[in-house]
């Protein structure tokens, strides 16, 4: 993916501050899906695909709104990219407390 300045920053690396920036919320985590972020890069728009499990009794579209705004903070920050869509689809709902693994 291009950033802002022209580089071509590496899917892996994006991927990685995604996850990381996931992990920073305890009620919240990645998928076990294959791949649970999914980046598309067209010449038009770049989007990002995240699939997420989530505690039970958390308001969903707070925590999704403050993970959305929590990686384009991350990635104008640390890799100068914007994006015109962060989506965030939660898988499963979970009973028991998530842990982390």
């Amino acid at each position: 993916m291009i950033n802002n300045s022209g580089t071509d920053v590496a899917e892996s690396i994006i991927v990685v501050k995604i996850a990381q920036t996931v992990g920073l919320f305890s009620t919240v985590r990645l998928t076990k899906k294959k791949r649970p972020i999914k980046i598309t890069d067209s010449e038009k728009r770049k989007t990002v695909e995240i699939f997420v499990d989530i505690n039970y009794n958390i308001v969903i579209p707070q925590v999704t709104a403050d993970i959305q705004r929590a990686i384009a903070k991350v990635l104008d920050k640390e890799l100068d990219i914007v994006l015109d869509s962060i989506d965030i689809t939660v898988e499963g709902v979970n009973i028991d407390k998530l842990e982390n693994k």
